[in-house]
């Protein structure tokens, strides 16, 4: 299995909080982002290899290209995973990657979703996708920058 460094949802994937701050903290060599419509759409593969510091391994891949990829051994990888929504890493989960925690950034609102603290508004489904990731026995925490207060997702819920 790869050594995941740091796991965020985070609908904006690769920005500017992501560069000046997570990228320091967790100090990866390699950044693998799990979306389907992503790693499918030429247009946004260019800006996210154009948003990510050159120095570092970027991967845009679906999610099951993700899954295969992270089960694989190397090991002076240090690996980010980011994705837009829970659903990948549920579904990466459940096929056997292991996730020390997962940080919890920014999903905005829109139809369907309800607001359930500043930075995140959830769908009913991907409420149910959260709480699978914990019952699953990994963590959840909400933290937009490092220095934030971690918040237990638990008690979002």
């Amino acid at each position: 299995m790869k050594n995941i460094v740091l796991t965020r949802i985070d609908e904006r994937l690769i920005h500017g909080q992501v560069i000046t701050s997570w990228l320091k903290l967790a100090s990866p060599n390699t950044i693998v982002i799990m979306d389907d419509m992503s790693a499918s759409n030429a247009f946004a593969k260019r800006i996210l290899f154009a948003a990510a510091p050159k120095d570092i391994d970027m991967k845009v891949l679906s999610v099951a290209d993700a899954i295969e990829y992270l089960k694989g051994e190397h090991e002076n990888e240090r690996v980010f995973v980011m994705a837009k929504v829970p659903g990948p890493v549920l579904t990466a989960i459940k096929q056997g990657v292991e996730f020390k925690e997962v940080n919890l950034g920014n999903m905005g609102g829109g139809p369907g979703r309800n607001r359930f603290n500043k930075n995140v508004n959830a769908s009913p489904q991907e409420v149910a996708e959260f709480q699978e990731i914990v019952e699953a026995g990994v963590p959840v925490y909400a933290q937009m920058v490092p220095t934030d207060a971690k918040i237990d997702l638990k008690s979002l819920l």
